[in-house]
């Protein structure tokens, strides 16, 4: 029984966080994905390839690429080749992302702090190491397929 409350404790998990991420979709005009990708690369600037992303949030190559695309065209990004690999691109955000990011991680903190209301510092810390276990070995059997 466990793997399957498992599986729907983080389907529900990304839908209300999703549901979260709805008033910042419609306040900049963005698709999840957009504001995903957005919030990926300014959470985390050191995977700022499009490789980078689909291997780290294990997202499917054309939708990084058509988000990518998009956000482009809309002027929250742009792309740079690697100053020692011409054929890698960095995906570099613009400052135009400001706005949205401050919200973006304002609602990801109400977002963490609406779902773990009445965990203990002790529940959390337990929290993180078991699922930094279960992380890593996803991440084993990934490479074993």
């Amino acid at each position: 029984m466990f793997p399957s409350e498992l599986l729907t404790a983080n389907k529900k998990i990304m839908h209300v966080y999703e549901s979260f991420c709805t008033p910042l979709c419609r306040k900049y005009q963005l698709n999840q994905s957009d504001l995903d990708l957005i919030l990926f690369i300014a959470n985390n600037p050191m995977y700022n390839t499009a490789k980078d992303v689909c291997e780290t949030r294990g997202i499917k190559k054309g939708i990084v690429s058509v988000t990518t695309e998009r956000l482009v065209q809309s002027g929250y990004l742009i792309r740079k080749n690697d100053i020692h690999d011409r054929r890698i691109q960095r995906l570099c955000l613009t400052e135009k992302c400001q706005p949205i990011i401050a919200d973006g991680r304002e609602m990801q903190t109400h977002f963490f702090t609406s779902i773990t209301a009445g965990l203990t510092d002790e529940e959390l810390k337990l929290y993180q190491k078991l699922s930094e276990k279960i992380r890593d070995q996803v991440i084993k059997l990934e490479k074993e397929l």
